[in-house]
């Protein structure tokens, strides 16, 4: 046994190098979020995933979402119910969350950079960044619920 081995060293190289190989299902994941707009949930895009992969694993889609939120490719939205969301656009922007059917959409308010810096009325607390999520009640839903 090498001193790299029972160092652990080379499977730590061995790991490293497997978490960032361009797989095919990194590959299919990445090309399902490519201009993707509906804001899928990680159930949604494994279920795209099997059309294409049969036997592709959610642990896989899983582990390959968390690779392109990390690369900075895709970003997670964490919602205030219900499971997180990707988006396939990574700079701030306000979104929409209907309560009825879950689904997440842009809303096309800029990000307001305003809110950003010192915070009025709590001195010494300073904002990085913001999220905003309007909740509220889609086009469709608000439609299905007048009939």
């Amino acid at each position: 046994m090498s001193a790299s081995d029972a160092t652990g060293e080379s499977e730590g190289r061995k790991a490293a190098t497997c978490a960032t190989r361009d797989t095919s299902q990194y590959r299919l994941v990445a090309s399902i979020m490519k201009d993707n707009y509906d804001h899928p949930t990680a159930d949604e895009i494994y279920l795209l995933a099997r059309r294409e992969v049969g036997n592709i694993s959610k642990g896989t889609v899983y582990r390959n979402l968390n690779r392109l939120v990390g690369e900075g490719k895709v970003a997670r939205l964490p919602m205030p119910f219900g499971p997180d969301h990707y988006d396939c656009v990574t700079e701030r922007h306000t979104h929409f969350l209907c309560h009825d059917c879950n689904r997440v959409f842009d809303t096309g308010l800029p990000y307001d950079h305003t809110l950003d810096g010192d915070l009025p009325g709590m001195p010494g607390f300073k904002v990085g960044w913001h999220r905003l999520i309007l909740v509220g009640q889609c086009p469709a839903c608000a439609e299905r619920s007048e009939n």
